[in-house]
Order: C-alpha cells, then structure tokens, then sequence
C-alpha cells in the first residue's frame, strides 16, 4: 500500500474492499438510483483517500443524508420497513465514507458492514449469498485486526492468516449454536420473502399464450425425491389449478369450487402403483400445493394441514412466502366422482354464447353421429393426431375467438392451446370437461437423486366426465406430441428420459447437475434444518428436542466444553521458530547424533570451540562457515534476506559431521 504514506490512509483503503463487497449482495435489489448513489459515494471517497485531499465539510455531509432520507421516503411514502430499512442503510454507510477519519469511525463503518451483511439474507438466503457474505466477513475482520496494531505493523498476509485461524476457532461454536439452538417450527432462517415477489410460473386464470412464454424458463419450481422406484416419466402429472370457467379467452376456476361437494375417489388396492415422495416446494406468494396424481395423503408439516378442494386441487392453509417441505402419498391408478350427478357436472358443461360456432357445429355433427362418449373423446384425438396440427413453443397469434382460429386456420400451439380446444369440443357435445393446470415430467439430477420440476415443464391437459369412469384424464398434447408426455418437453430429442446429466451428456449438464445438487443440499441440510430435523438428529443420541428448557441446557454445556477444548488447543504456550532457528536447531540436532550436543547456555562461538577438536578438518571449516552466517544473519542485520537463509539452509543439509 505505501510505506510512504500515513497510517490512516493504509487503514482507509484496506477497509474500502471489504465494504464494496458487503453492499454487493444488495446492489441487485436496490432501486436503481440507490445503486448509482452508493457507488457514487463510495468512488468519491476512494479518489480521496488515494489524492489525499480533505473531506467534505460538514454542512455537505448533512445536506447528504437529509436528501437520502428524502428520496427514500419519495420511493416507499415511508422510512419504516425492511426494504426502505435496507436502502437507508446503505446510503448511510455512503455517507458516513465521507466522515471516516478517526479510529472510531472505522469501527463505526465495520459494524454498519456487520449488520448490512445480516439484512443481506432478507433477499437472498442461497449458497452464493452466503459465500459473498463470508468473504466481506472475513475482509471486514482483518480491518479490524488492521487496526489494532499501534507500531509494528504485520504484513496483509499474516493478517489474513490470522483471520483465517480466528474463523477456525469460532467454527466449532458456531456449528454447536446451529445444531442444538432449539427451533420454534420453522427453519431458523425462515425469513420470509415479499408477497408476490416469488411466484410457481403459473397463474391463477389461463389465457392461450400465457404459459408458452413460461416454456423457456429453467427456474427450478420444486424438487421431489421418491422413496424407492420413480414412476415412469408418462405418469408424472403434478396437479395445480383447476380451470371451469370460460369467458371466450380467458379460463378462470369456477367462483366456489367449495359449493360443488367433493367427489368420491376409489384408489386401486396395487401396491406397484403407490408412490411416497417429499416435494421440496420453492416460494410462490400462492398456496398451491402440487401432487403426483392423484395424492392419498399429505402432510404439510409445521404449515398447517394440505387441502383438497373439490376440484382435487392440493392446497396449502395459508400463502406460501417461504421454502416449505412436505410428504405425500401418491396412487397412480384411481377412479375419481364416478357417483357424479347433473347438479354437480352442470358448471362443467357451461360455454359463453355465440362464442366458436365452427368448432361447436363441428360437435354437432359428431353428436349427431350417435357414437358414445368414449367415441367421441377418440375422435377429437383422432383429429389432432392425424390432421395437420403441430406443437410449437412459438404459435401465431389469435384474435377474439380464439378456438376456431387455433382449430381451422392456425393448427399451431402449445399445450394450453390443445386443452382450450378440446374442453370446448367436448362441452359443446354435452360431455363435462375442465382444464387442469400443473406440471407435467421432470428432470433426475444424477448426483443427489432429486428430480427437478421447472418452469418449461408446466403443462395443460383436461379431464372429463365419462358415465361409470367417472373423471378422466385427457392429454391432447399426448396425441400431437407423444415425446413431449413420454420424455417430457426438456428432454424430448436430447436424451433418454431421467437420465439427463449422465456419463453421455454434455460437460456443462454436467457441471449444472453439480451446481444445483449443491444447492439442494444447502436448502435441505442448512435452510431447512427446522424442528423436525433437529428432533430426527438428536434422538439418534437419544435426546428430546421438544423440552426446549433441557436443549437450551445441552446447548450451553456443549458450548462450554467445545469452548474449554478450543482454549485448551489454541492457548498452549507454542514457541515460534523463524526459518533461520529451524536452520539452526537442524545443525544442532546433526553434530547432537554423533554425542556433540549443544548446552543450553552456550551461544554458537562457544559452542563450536567446545567441540572442534571432535571434528575432523573438513567438518570444522563447514561448521565454522555456517556458524559465522548464522551469527551475521542473526545478529547482525535486521531482518535476512530469504535468499541467504536458503542458501544456510543448503549447508546445513550437506553437512556431515
């Protein structure tokens, strides 16, 4: 840094990079104006310090802080809250670069760092987050530990050494404090996120269009590991929102699913079929719960009891804002609502008027045909499958009535598209039908086993009602697009189903495997480390987490020991030995093994006149050179060049006594 220049500026600027580091996990969630002011602060600062020229006076300095106050409170009408919190924070870690001038406003700066860095997590709790966290941590310890020292001065590197030693230390404590700190229910770093800032991709209506722009999204939704054997990637149909009613664009869930009963489900007594799995489920602001149909149980853990809606809908108690985790039990074979009566089957039949008259005269004449249900369900299909459509994530544009455009003019669409058509084409045959929404497929990590549900894999298909089947379920995609249903639309012509990240992928598949296994695991074993977790773990060693008053005792007696085991290692008396005392001792140690051992009092000229007369002449003239460079290099210069001390270091290995 300059040995030329004063102390205070070499403290400033080794602080400087540690702080530009403990804003950047904000940076991205600042509005953009506090983003450009802090950086403005922060260079104006940096060119003074390397200029050496005065600070701003005062009068500016406050003129600073009222307008940041002022454009917070422009932003958010208030300077209450985390986010408006946040920003002032930040700006005022600005400012007050502007006044750091003393020893105490270095520590000033370090602990607004400190408490920055802990409201980082407000936004963001992955791996990456965490990594950046930790290295402003350990800039911002060596800062302090820069300033700590009054005349001699350590060198950056034994500094960063030492931080690295004082973080050793402390791991222990802080693993103890993770593990055994009793747990309320949730996660300890259940923070949740804003409403409406996380969402599953989906949407609480549908209209045609809506999810083929969601396709290209590789956003992980929520990740599943099974118990045992995974059913085949054809059966993965993950259950969302239900659609019944349509306005001629737009389907939307009918007003009160609640008031239509809930439908008898028959599950098939085949055990081949039942599947048990936990679906770790990211943030969505909704709450939506999705299931492998058609779900037995589920339990949603310390977020309340999993609901079904009539509709079959997996719904959770409350808004989901955070990461949650929950088990359900799955059976592929059922059959649902066969009971059924007009009453209840009536909303699933409505159409608006007016609405698609060639597509409602084309099911007039199959219906008029006499064929059964079932016919008519194989004809649709046989339509599509065999006419000129196709599936494409990109489709034309439709107007107004959007059904007989997709259905005689443009033969072009996604799923949604497919699923619209064929509801309308069944309800027009008096045959009840509704949309359902979800995912469909997914994605096996082969490093940790977990398959990976994302954004591209959400899916539309239908369901409808057929005399003693009951509902249903229709995949008109299935017929146009047999690879997208199989595989799924992720892996359709890349590789076989499931086995995506295998020995025959791509490296950089490969290393995203790795990437997000590593991930998973953070959010499993540290983000999601909850009650249940920390209970499974101590009744392994036979110790009740649900008495908090005995886990706060075992917290603090295990603190205890784990502190008097660090003090006992660490504060041992340890003599430090400089690579010339290593030469030393060596040459010490060499003329020792031949019964020429060296008496504590006696200083190296002593020494060697004490036993010359043992050696031979060629080892006394080695041991008188390496003596006499001993002697210079210890005594006689203040700190010895690495080159001579290598070379010293040379002679001593050679030397044979």
């Amino acid at each position: 840094m300059g040995a030329q220049w004063e102390r205070e500026r070499r403290e400033t600027l080794f602080l400087m990079l540690p702080v530009l580091v403990s804003v950047l996990p904000h940076l991205p969630y600042l509005p953009a104006w506090a983003g450009v002011a802090f950086v403005v602060l922060f260079v104006w600062r940096f060119a003074l310090v390397l200029s050496g020229r005065w600070l701003p006076r005062a009068f500016v300095r406050w003129v600073a802080a009222l307008g940041c106050c002022a454009a917070v409170y422009a932003q958010y009408g208030t300077l209450l809250g985390r986010e408006p919190g946040v920003v002032l924070l930040v700006l005022f870690l600005g400012v007050k670069l502007m006044e750091m001038q003393a020893r105490r406003d270095l520590f000033v700066v370090i602990f607004l760092c400190f408490f920055l860095l802990l409201t980082a997590f407000f936004h963001s709790q992955s791996i990456a987050t965490a990594a950046v966290v930790l290295v402003a941590l350990y800039g911002l310890l060596a800062a302090m530990l820069t300033m700590q020292y009054r005349r001699a001065e350590a060198s950056i590197g034994a500094r960063l050494k030492l931080v690295g030693s004082m973080l050793a230390q402390a791991l222990p404590l802080a693993l103890v404090a993770f593990l055994l700190f009793p747990r309320a229910g949730g996660p300890l770093w259940g923070a949740s996120t804003d409403e409406g800032r996380a969402t599953t991709g989906l949407s609480d209506s549908m209209t045609v269009g809506n999810i083929a722009r969601l396709g290209e999204s590789d956003a992980i939704v929520f990740r599943v590991r099974f118990d045992g054997t995974p059913p085949p990637n054809a059966l993965l149909y993950w259950r969302g929102p239900v659609f019944g009613d349509f306005d001629g664009r737009t389907w939307r869930a009918l007003a009160s699913p609640r008031g239509l009963g809930a439908p008898r489900i028959e599950y098939a007594n085949d055990p081949t079929h039942r599947f048990a799995y936990e679906v770790t489920l990211e943030a969505s602001g909704r709450d939506w719960l999705f299931a492998l149909e058609m779900p037995l149980e589920a339990d949603a853990g310390h977020h309340g009891a999993a609901l079904r809606l009539p509709d079959l809908q997996l719904v959770a108690t409350r808004p989901l804002h955070e990461r949650i985790r929950y088990r359900v039990v799955s059976q592929t074979v059922f059959r649902i609502g066969a009971d059924e009566r007009d009453e209840s089957l009536r909303p699933w039949l409505a159409l608006p008027p007016g609405f698609a008259p060639r597509a409602v005269e084309l099911a007039s004449r199959w219906r008029r045909s006499g064929d059964a249900p079932q016919a008519l369900v194989a004809r649709a299909l046989a339509m599509f499958r065999e006419q000129s459509f196709r599936y494409t994530l990109e489709p034309p544009r439709l107007g107004v009535d959007s059904v007989d455009e997709f259905l005689f003019e443009t033969r072009a669409g996604f799923c949604e598209h497919y699923a619209s058509a064929f509801v309308v084409l069944m309800r027009a045959m008096a045959i009840p039908a509704r949309i359902v929404t979800g995912y469909q497929g997914g994605e096996r990590n082969p490093i940790d086993g977990y398959w990976l549900v994302r954004q591209a894999d959400a899916h539309a298909w239908a369901e409808v009602w057929l005399a003693g089947l009951g509902w249903v379920r229709v995949d008109p995609t299935a017929a146009v697009d047999p690879a997208r249903i199989e595989q799924g639309r992720r892996l359709a012509g890349r590789t076989p189903a499931g086995v995506a990240g295998t020995n025959a992928s791509p490296w950089p598949l490969r290393i995203r495997s790795g990437l997000e296994a590593i991930g998973n695991a953070w959010n499993q074993f540290v983000l999601q480390y909850d009650g249940a977790r920390q209970q499974s773990l101590l009744s392994r060693f036979g110790i009740d987490a649900g008495k908090r008053m005995r886990l706060a005792a075992l917290l603090a007696v295990v603190l205890g020991a784990t502190i008097v085991a660090t003090a006992l290692i660490t504060l041992r008396p340890r003599s430090v030995r400089t690579p010339l005392q290593r030469c030393w001792d060596e040459f010490c140690a060499r003329l020792a093994a031949i019964g020429l051992g060296r008496m504590m009092h006696e200083t190296p000229s002593r020494y060697l006149a004490r036993i010359e007369r043992a050696l031979d002449d060629e080892s006394l003239a080695r041991a008188r050179r390496i003596v006499a460079t001993y002697e210079r290099l210890r005594y006689a210069v203040a700190e010895p060049e690495r080159e001579a001390v290598r070379n010293l270091r040379l002679a001593v290995q050679a030397f044979q006594p």
